[in-house]
C-alpha cells in the first residue's frame, strides 16, 4: 500500500513592491509595471518596461501617472468589490460566520461560531461565539453584527482615503 503524500499550504506572499492598481512583473523575459484598472466592466490595462523607461522608478512613475490618468477618466467604483453582496457558503448562511466544534486543552467539546472580517486589504481578523453559553441564535447574531461593525469602520476609512487621495490628485491637476 503507497503512503499518501502530504502537502503543506504555504500562503502566496504579496509582492511588497506592487501598489493599489499596478503591480510588478519579474518573469525571465518581462521586467516592469503593469497597470491594471477594471471599471464597470471595462479593463484597460498598460505594461511599463523598466527597458523602455530606462529604470525601475522612471518606468513606476509613468506607471502612477497612467494609472491616476486613468482612474480619473474612468467611472468610479460603486462599491469596493468586498462589499459587494454574496451567497453565503457557510453551514450558518451568513457570510464569514460558520458553526464550529473544537476540543479544548481541558478535553471538553466546544461549540462555537467563528466569524472572520478583513478589517484592511490582507489582514483578516476572527472572532469566536461560544454556542455553549449564548446558544445558536444569540452567538449567531453577535457573530453578525460584530463583523458587519468591522466591516462599515473599513468602509468609513476607505471612504476617506478616496477622498483625500482624489482631493490630492484635483489639486496636483490645478498646479
Amino acid at each position: 500500500m503507497k503512503k499518501a503524500k502530504t502537502r503543506t499550504h504555504t500562503p502566496r506572499l504579496r509582492n511588497q513592491q506592487s501598489v493599489k492598481n499596478i503591480k510588478r512583473i519579474d518573469s525571465t523575459k518581462t521586467h516592469g509595471w503593469q497597470v491594471h484598472v477594471r471599471r464597470g466592466g471595462v479593463l484597460r490595462t498598460k505594461l511599463f518596461s523598466d527597458r523602455v523607461y530606462k529604470g525601475k522608478r522612471k518606468a513606476l512613475a509613468e506607471a502612477k501617472r497612467y494609472r491616476d490618468t486613468l482612474l480619473t477618466e474612468m467611472a468610479p467604483l460603486a462599491k469596493p468589490l468586498w462589499q459587494l453582496e454574496r451567497d453565503a457558503k457557510t453551514n450558518t448562511g451568513k457570510l464569514g460566520a460558520s458553526l464550529t466544534e473544537y476540543i479544548n486543552r481541558a478535553g471538553t467539546k466546544r461549540t462555537v461560531i467563528t466569524v472572520t472580517a478583513r478589517e484592511a486589504v490582507g489582514r483578516p481578523v476572527n472572532r469566536k461565539f461560544s454556542v455553549d453559553k449564548l446558544g445558536y441564535d444569540e452567538a449567531l447574531r453577535r457573530a453578525v453584527a460584530w463583523r458587519d461593525e468591522i466591516l462599515s469602520s473599513r468602509a468609513e476609512r476607505e471612504a476617506k482615503a478616496e477622498q483625500r487621495r482624489l482631493a490630492a490628485l484635483q489639486e496636483a491637476a490645478r498646479a
